[in-house]
């Protein structure tokens, strides 16, 4: 008496749901075309009729091909080997087909080989199946199709509402169009009639070029780390590379941008946080991982060597059979290969940061002079090596600085850059003895900013000063980066000469602030900055200059100049005009003491996002917005994110509002809309008893943001 082991259709449900999202389904079947060589494959999203196809022309199947294809956890290729397209092979598990089904339930496939061949399954089909072994597909020819695969697949109403929202994002889109490193395999996207294809990225060091600090290189074959500075290598060290189960390549390009100067990088090396970061390829397919190669690897450990405004390629080369993923390929399963692997990445970061932090410092703006102008006694110098001395001691690069004297200037030259310099002129005698300035040198005097002339000769001590160009300095939050030394006009030694502004100690609240950047200031408040200067005659200089942080606020509705609950962070006055009763809710909320009416105003609050969102789906304009989105905060949140994730509605709203773009970006928080809809739920039903003074003040602030980004939605024709 014999038994057989049967499998029922339900294996499929199970194996299935092994492919966490249709973004990682859809990457399993871009691997099959590139495991079939194709030079192109297209993906082609119809939201409207609800299907999803993926063409390519790569080499097709025959009836074996697709026996093997239906052959579940069977696999005739070995992952990272090389193939006979020349490829790394992505797939190895045999679940491949799988993937179709996270999309929908009907699939159809054309292919061709040698001969067209079409055949179709229906997934609650397989599922109902007793024994799955006794499944039959039905393959049909046909040999009007072209070589190559397509796969079309129906949606369901959930795939196709969350595949449209998803690629409206850039940063999403782009990364699969680029989910291949490999420039012989183009991917194209036609997405609800909008095409995009990976050929239109831009190459890497096309990105930002005016604020590229450094472009940087490692392969492990070489156990090289190389840096690059304006197209020239400036140094190279060696760093140890020992492992004969994987290969490394990295390529960064590392910034040092102004505040808000990031938004000229491409989308495709922002992170889910939006922040910047280099892309890691394991075998040429982009691994969703964004901590192996953490770019601010340094900031816990020391401030002053961090370089995290990076982008790049990590590129990792593996047939090791210990290199694996979890299902959703954002980390690697945990092994001893895969452990040296992350150590290995950490410490080579570090190693680039560390290296490249200090040979930063003047190399942007090339202000490695200690003069601004040359002393008069410079005229006589015949040997061009005697300028190197005015060169700043700690420039990292001194040395290799090509010096060169032309008559009254001084040219100083290095890695394509030039700083010409000026020698003062010498002073003439007269014929009584006293001394006159010839040629065009300054006069210093107290009225334009320099030191009082020297009424006792020039053998006599004057004051050093700093001077500022301004008596205080007013700062809308929220700030980027603030550089402090911006706001020194000039600074002049005992002697007269002028006295370069990084050699001055800038202090707050008693501690030096690093390299005179101050970091990004939130709220409003007061600060009293410290400038020092240490001359080398007459002492200390000591000057303080104040800095107002404050939040401009402007009406949305009300009277202009009161102090608003509801309020546009703007000087510009705004009208909401999409809805009468929010103008008229905030024109009323605006009039009362907030402090004697907290119950009112929690319910009105609530009423006021429930009105917009009303607005929004009676308007006709975004029919699918909220598709598939049924609970009041998600809708809300919903709005935040669609118009956060599109840089050309976040201008066209910057710019009808003055609302910085970048601060903009910062408003449009989702986890802040999602706490304040919370709390906004709490003070409709329990009003004041569940909500603070302070909740209703941040609520409001979250409210005057949102009634804009709806205003505009509504009625700003560049919104669509």
């Amino acid at each position: 008496m014999n038994s057989k082991i049967t499998v029922s259709g339900n294996i499929i449900s199970e194996l299935s749901e092994k492919i966490p999202s249709n973004i990682i389904a859809l990457n399993e079947l871009l691997k099959n075309s590139y495991d079939a060589g194709a030079s192109k494959v297209t993906v082609i999203l119809d939201s409207s009729q609800k299907t999803l196809q993926i063409i390519d022309d790569g080499s097709g199947m025959d009836k074996n091909d697709i026996d093997t294809l239906f052959h579940i956890s069977n696999s005739t290729k070995k992952y990272g080997q090389i193939n006979k397209y020349g490829r790394y092979t992505q797939g190895s598990k045999g679940l491949g087909f799988l993937s179709v089904f996270k999309f929908g339930r009907h699939v159809e496939w054309k292919t061709r080989k040698k001969n067209g061949l079409i055949f179709k399954v229906n997934y609650n089909s397989l599922l109902e199946a007793s024994d799955i072994s006794q499944f039959e597909i039905e393959i049909t020819e046909n040999n009007t199709i072209d070589k190559g695969t397509s796969i079309t697949i129906l949606l369901d109403e959930y795939n196709a509402s969350s595949l449209e929202s998803y690629f409206t994002i850039e940063k999403n889109y782009k990364k699969v169009l680029n989910a291949f490193d490999d420039k012989n395999f183009i991917i194209e996207l036609h997405i609800n009639g909008m095409k995009y294809t990976s050929c239109d990225t831009l190459p890497l060091t096309s990105n930002a070029k005016e604020h590229q600090l450094y472009y940087v290189t490692y392969d492990s074959d070489k156990q090289k780390i190389k840096f690059f500075y304006n197209n020239s290598e400036i140094l190279s060290e060696d760093f140890l590379f020992n492992s004969k189960s994987y290969k490394l390549n990295i390529e960064l390009v590392i910034f040092q941008f102004p505040p808000y100067g990031k938004a000229k990088v491409d989308q495709l090396f922002y992170n889910p946080q939006d922040d910047l970061t280099p892309l890691i390829y394991v075998n040429a397919n982009l691994f969703n991982n964004y901590d192996l190669f953490d770019p601010n690897i340094m900031k816990n450990i020391k401030t002053t060597q961090v370089l995290n405004q990076m982008i790049g390629f990590v590129r990792i080369v593996s047939d090791d059979s210990l290199i694996n993923f979890n299902s959703d390929r954002t980390q690697f399963l945990q092994n001893e290969l895969t452990d040296s692997i992350r150590v290995f990445l950490s410490d080579v970061n570090k190693q680039i940061q560390v290296i490249g932090s200090q040979n930063k410092k003047y190399l942007m703006d090339f202000n490695i002079l200690t003069l601004s102008a040359l002393p008069p006694e410079c005229n006589d110098i015949a040997d061009s090596e005697k300028f190197r001395k005015y060169v700043k001691s700690d420039f990292a690069f001194r040395s290799n600085v090509v010096i060169n004297c032309k008559g009254d200037k001084v040219s100083y030259s290095l890695f394509g850059k030039e700083k010409i310099i000026n020698i003062r002129p010498k002073a003439a005698t007269s014929q009584n003895g006293s001394s006159t300035v010839t040629g065009k040198e300054e006069k210093h005097t107290q009225d334009d900013n320099h030191p009082p002339d020297n009424p006792k000769g020039n053998n006599s001590l004057i004051p050093a000063v700093i001077n500022f160009n301004c008596s205080s300095v007013k700062i809308s939050v929220p700030t980027g980066q603030v550089d402090l030394k911006n706001y020194i006009a000039s600074v002049y030694d005992s002697n007269g000469i002028m006295v370069d502004k990084n050699l001055l100690i800038i202090k707050k609240d008693g501690s030096k602030v690093e390299g005179g950047i101050l970091s990004s200031v939130i709220e409003p408040c007061e600060k009293y900055i410290e400038y020092t200067y240490l001359d080398p005659r007459t002492g200390l200089v000591v000057k303080t200059l104040q800095f107002i942080f404050y939040r401009p606020e402007s009406a949305i509705a009300g009277k202009s100049g009161e102090r608003l609950l509801i309020s546009l962070p703007s000087h510009k006055s705004y009208t909401i005009s999409y809805n009468n009763y929010v103008d008229k809710l905030i024109k009323q909320i605006n009039s009362l003491n907030h402090r004697e009416y907290l119950e009112l105003i929690s319910c009105s609050l609530r009423a006021i996002f429930d009105l917009s969102i009303d607005s929004i789906n009676k308007s006709g304009k975004f029919n699918t917005l909220f598709r598939g989105v049924h609970s009041f905060e998600d809708r809300v949140v919903k709005v935040v994110d669609y118009i956060k994730s599109n840089k050309a509605f976040k201008e066209s709203i910057s710019k009808s509002t003055k609302i910085d773009f970048q601060s903009l970006g910062n408003m449009l928080d989702s986890q802040r809309f999602r706490s304040g809809i919370s709390t906004a739920h709490l003070g409709a039903h329990k009003s004041g008893a569940y909500i603070s003074e302070s909740d209703i003040i941040q609520l409001a602030k979250l409210l005057g943001v949102f009634v804009v980004v709806v205003n505009e939605m509504l009625n700003n024709s560049n919104i669509s």
